[in-house]
């Protein structure tokens, strides 16, 4: 079976409900508060361990504050034998949520980016060939541990997010998949954020020609390019949504165990847009990814969005 290792952030995610979105100079009270487990690197470790996945989870948490996040990912079937404990904050984040469960997110990355070389190398001798490994831009050594997978053999899957221009200076072409939104899309095509999807990929595949590219389009769904072929679409499932926390993360947590599992990629795409759907209708990021299980046999997958 193919290990999915996920060298990736954790986070204690602080939310706040607000009426709306603050604006510069505003102060507003907020209505209720409550702490959650959160990181990409979490939840997407989350999300690809309920999908049916062996995940390993590679990381560093505080001294102080880090178990509860071994402890969510331990309860969702995750090896966590790779997080190390440094003297240093575990990563947190505060995070607006307004009425329309849209959010807002401010990082504090913390021990995410304390993240040192032998420790890569040490977690890395024990996957090899065709082992995925899944990176975000919440953690430090990207660069250093994108080369190290690279020549054990490794697929590498890189979520970019958050988007910034250093990551244009890392060795993309190495990445087996890369997952964007619009605008880190537009970001590494260089072109505008509101150019029409088609262009937005074709602009990525140009400048990755053998690299898999998946584009996240919100609302109206997701776009799966492989190279030398045609773009593949798929919709968004309609739902109340009351938090769109890590929705995105669910999304790609499970397209990842559904690609390392060799299955057809409309399926993939189905099952990870149905999971994603279902997580924005509960509070929190980790806590609201359903299993697999709960995603085959919602009244949502027996639909087409």
């Amino acid at each position: 079976m193919v290990k999915i290792l996920n060298f990736g952030s954790l986070n204690i995610d602080n939310v706040y409900s607000v009426d709306h979105m603050l604006q510069p100079g505003e102060t507003e009270p907020s209505f209720k508060r409550e702490i959650f487990p959160g990181g990409k690197g979490l939840n997407q470790s989350v999300a690809a361990s309920k999908a049916g996945a062996e995940v390993y989870h590679a990381g560093a948490v505080g001294l102080q504050d880090g178990q509860m996040l071994l402890d969510v990912l331990k309860d969702a079937g995750v090896n966590t034998d790779f997080v190390r404990h440094h003297d240093v904050a575990t990563g947190h984040t505060v995070i607006m949520v307004d009425k329309k469960g849209q959010n807002s997110i401010l990082l504090y990355g913390g021990a995410n980016q304390s993240i040192k070389r032998d420790e890569v190398d040490d977690t890395l001798n024990h996957f090899g060939k065709g082992d995925i490994l899944i990176l975000q831009n919440e953690i430090n050594e990207l660069e250093y541990i994108m080369r190290a997978g690279y020549k054990k053999g490794m697929r590498i899957v890189f979520n970019v997010s958050p988007f910034n221009e250093k990551l244009l200076e890392l060795p993309l072409e190495l990445c087996s998949y890369l997952f964007v939104n619009e605008v880190e899309g537009a970001g590494i095509g260089g072109i505008s954020s509101d150019s029409p999807a088609d262009v937005l990929i074709e602009s990525i595949s140009k400048k990755l020609p053998a690299t898999n590219i998946v584009l996240t389009l919100g609302t109206r769904g997701s776009v799966f390019k492989a190279p030398n072929a045609d773009a593949v679409y798929f919709g968004c499932y309609k739902v109340n949504a009351v938090d769109t926390t890590g929705s995105g993360d669910t999304y790609t947590g499970y397209l990842v165990h559904a690609l390392a599992d060799g299955e057809d990629i409309k399926v993939a795409m189905k099952q990870a847009s149905c999971a994603a759907a279902i997580s924005v209708t509960r509070k929190g990021a980790a806590t609201s990814i359903p299993k697999m299980s709960e995603v085959l046999s919602s009244a949502l997958y027996k639909t087409e969005p």
